[in-house]
């Protein structure tokens, strides 16, 4: 007699489940009636109606009931229906019980050898499957089987549960085949609620105003068809690709664990020790990284002797290594020299396997392996390690580009992001570093990096009203969204029985008086969490259960972002506008700093807010080796104005192809002092220093916000080039060419003198708006 296997644990107590043949010989007689009477199928279909109806009706109570032998010899011949008739079932784990409780009546070979072999795993099911996925389990039987429902793509339901033995973890599939139960209820079915059709699709838990689905009122009669296959190996390629979800916000003896964990479940075997190896290079050369003795199993027990892993050595080692990349496999230690093997047999290790890891000719590193077993390393283990050397590459990879970043960002923290103009100064001061014999821990501002006496010129472009025109695109989304959603409600085909419904459509209306009336910013996102999760989520369901609505609501997502939930129409064209102004304006800047970096070294800093801002440095302390001429100052103002000028015109002709029409102001502080700048280590770059030439950088962060004194305008305007100044001889500096783009015909005539109104910590500044004269397009 077949082992019985029973877990009433795993089902619910208050569940009432019935040993049938019913659903089965309806099955039975509804695969019957697609064949002729005269074949020989019909006649097997005839012989299996009448054993299952005999044994039915000895379960009903019309003879003895069916003993545990003619089970076994049922389930037998429900084999030759469920399985195909070909050898190969036998090797299948499969059995036949009921599923609440979890009860087997008959297994098969390899069903009872696999339980047999792992000492009972199935001990473990019940602990592993929560409350919440048998309740789920039950309710999709239900749905589907009364309400029409089907609320899972898979063919059958899994459960998916571990088992540890021996220092490994197997993962284990349990698949349930329900097609021959089914639940009966006294009476008529309580009305469906969308709530349990989320529920059993997993896609929300049950809220707590919804009725649960009065499942203890339901018969389940039948029986069920269980699939049992180990899945450890495909569990742990996963749970190896996993790792790198993880990868930067892990520690590293955690990744490592974990993947080297993995690995030994993967080979099946426990006691395996992995070493994981990157090989990083510095300017083209390996070097002996310390990590590496601590990753690598043969290092890691290798000479005390200091030189035996030098630079030197790694790199004829690698380079030796690497010279045949395919793996080198020592099944008894066989074929190593009598030193290494005598070393590894000391730490126990019979077995040693050395696989170098490349990609494309790249060098990546090395994985080691090693067991106290002779012979491990054959062909089986070989091939399970071929399936992730992809990612043991990427893992690799990971290491190598950490490797190179810290050490960028050593560079940058001693010194900065350096630009070729200032470079120099830092390698000076590096080696006044060394020199004095500093350690590379030491204070970095004990000797500064100083720019003394250097000429500073600030521009901005800026996009006018840019807060105000993505203000205007949010609420536009958010208006048409609410339209499109009172639409829906109009639709005839709209459910209104319910007081849902109505709920959601008086909520709607209130929304668009809000918004309307203007609404405050706790308001505006009272609507957008309104959109997201009530009206999104009331449609999604809408749109499953009601096909004549489909169509319509299926319309309505296209219009929704994926990621907000929200219309994003108006704020793309918004954003799309803004990006191509920025990369226009920013291309030009790249360009132009690369022409004037020939003329003369500089450092240059450019800074993206809604618009773009530079700031320039220039003068001889910045390039020792050159002469620094004042004229040089005055080329450079004059360029300051040419572009500018040129800047304006460029998103002038964008404006016809723009989204939005958004425009551009133009900006200059004219500034004809020198100051002091910096190497600032708390922000890592230049900056002024000096109470003067700090009065300069409080002007460059106001200057935008400029109000024309007595007007209440704006000083910057679209069309315009706003030129700020403190005195009029800085002024002059730039007038000679205001008057050549005049008489080129790039500037009106037009000059606007100005006062400002003062702002916090400055007074009596004054401006000269000059006024921008665009080319006329060209006609065919």
């Amino acid at each position: 007699m077949d082992t019985i296997y029973t877990l009433p644990q795993l089902g619910e107590s208050t569940i009432e489940y019935r040993l049938s043949f019913r659903p089965f010989i309806a099955f039975l007689k509804a695969q019957q009636r697609t064949y002729q009477t005269t074949s020989g199928l019909f006649e097997l279909y005839n012989y299996l109606i009448d054993q299952f109806s005999t044994a039915q009706d000895q379960e009903d109570g019309h003879g003895q009931p069916v003993d545990a032998l003619e089970l076994k010899k049922l389930f037998q011949l429900a084999t030759v229906v469920v399985l195909p008739l070909d050898p190969t079932k036998r090797t299948i784990p499969y059995a036949f019980g009921t599923s609440v409780p979890l009860k087997m009546f008959h297994v098969s070979d390899a069903f009872e050898q696999l339980v047999t072999q792992t000492a009972n795993f199935l001990v473990d099911l019940p602990n592993q499957i929560s409350v919440q996925q048998r309740q789920r389990f039950i309710y999709q039987l239900i749905l589907e089987k009364c309400y029409g429902i089907r609320t899972s793509e898979a063919a059958a339901p899994s459960f998916h549960f571990q088992h540890k033995q021996k220092g490994l973890v197997k993962y284990y599939r349990l698949d349930i085949n329900a097609s021959f139960t089914e639940p009966r209820l006294d009476g008529s079915l309580p009305p469906l609620e969308s709530a349990w059709i989320d529920f059993a699709r997993d896609a929300t838990p049950l809220p707590d105003d919804v009725e649960p689905l009065p499942v203890d009122a339901f018969l389940f009669e039948g029986f069920s068809f269980f699939q049992l296959e180990d899945i450890t190996e495909a569990e742990t390629i996963q749970q190896l690709q996993d790792v790198f979800a993880h990868l930067h916000s892990d520690t590293e003896p955690i990744i490592y664990h974990r993947f080297e964990s993995a690995l030994r479940n993967l080979c099946g075997q426990p006691n395996l020790q992995i070493g994981i190896v990157p090989l990083p290079q510095v300017n083209g050369k390996f070097v002996a990284h310390p990590a590496s003795k601590t990753r690598s199993i043969f290092l890691r027990h290798a000479e005390a002797d200091p030189d035996f892993f030098t630079d030197d050595r790694a790199q004829q080692m690698i380079t030796h290594l690497f010279g045949n990349p395919s793996p080198h496999i020592f099944p008894d230690l066989q074929g190593l020299s009598p030193e290494k093997q005598q070393m590894l047999n000391d730490q126990g290790y019979r077995s040693f396997l050395m696989y170098p890891i490349s990609s494309g000719g790249e060098v990546l590193g090395i994985l080691e392996m090693g067991s106290p077993r002779a012979d491990t390393f054959n062909e089986n283990v070989l091939a399970k390690i071929e399936q992730i050397i992809p990612l043991i590459q990427e893992l690799l990879r990971y290491q190598l580009n950490q490797f190179q970043s810290n050490l960028e960002q050593l560079i940058r923290k001693k010194f900065t992001s350096l630009q070729p103009s200032v470079e120099w100064k830092f390698y000076e001061t590096a080696w006044q570093y060394l020199r004095r014999g500093q350690s590379e821990s030491a204070g970095s501002d004990t000797i500064p990096v100083r720019f003394q006496q250097v000429y500073p010129l600030y521009g901005a472009v800026d996009i006018r009203n840019s807060s105000v025109e993505r203000h205007k695109a949010t609420q536009l989304d958010l208006a048409n969204q609410l339209t499109a959603v009172e639409n829906l409600f109009a639709d005839p085909n709209f459910p209104s029985s319910s007081e849902r419904p109505e709920q959601l459509r008086v909520a709607s209306f209130q929304c668009q008086h809000k918004l309307l009336a203007g609404p405050l910013p706790e308001e505006e996102q009272e609507i957008t969490l309104f959109l997201e999760r009530e009206i999104n989520s009331y449609f999604r369901i809408l749109e499953a259960n009601h096909p004549l609505l489909q169509s319509t609501i299926q319309a309505y997502f296209r219009r929704v972002d994926p990621d907000t939930g929200l219309f994003n129409q108006a704020v793309k064209r918004y954003e799309r506008s803004m990006d191509w102004l920025n990369v226009t304006v920013n291309e030009y800047i790249d360009n132009e700093e690369k022409k004037l970096q020939r003329i003369h070294p500089h450092y240059f800093e450019r800074y993206r807010t809604d618009g773009t801002e530079y700031t320039m440095y220039v003068g001889q302390s910045i390039a020792p080796h050159l002469s620094f001429e004042p004229a040089l100052v005055q080329q450079l103002c004059q360029w300051q104005l040419t572009s500018m000028v040129q800047m304006a015109q460029l998103t002038h002709q964008l404006l016809p192809s723009l989204p939005l029409p958004l425009q551009t102001t133009q900006l200059i502080l004219a500034h004809n002092h020198p100051v002091d700048i910096s190497f600032r280590h708390d922000e890592r770059r230049l900056d002024v220093e000096g109470s003067y030439s700090i009065r300069y950088e409080v002007l460059k962060k106001r200057i935008d916000k400029a109000v024309v004194d007595g007007r209440q305008e704006r000083l910057t305007q679209p069309d315009t080039i706003a030129l700020v100044y403190s005195h009029t001889s800085e002024l002059a500096v730039y007038l000679p060419y205001i008057a050549q783009l005049q008489a080129d015909g790039q500037l009106a005539d037009r000059l606007d003198y100005l006062n400002l109104e003062p702002m916090q910590g400055i007074v009596h500044l004054k401006a000269l708006r000059l006024h921008i004269l665009y080319p006329e397009p060209a006609h065919a």
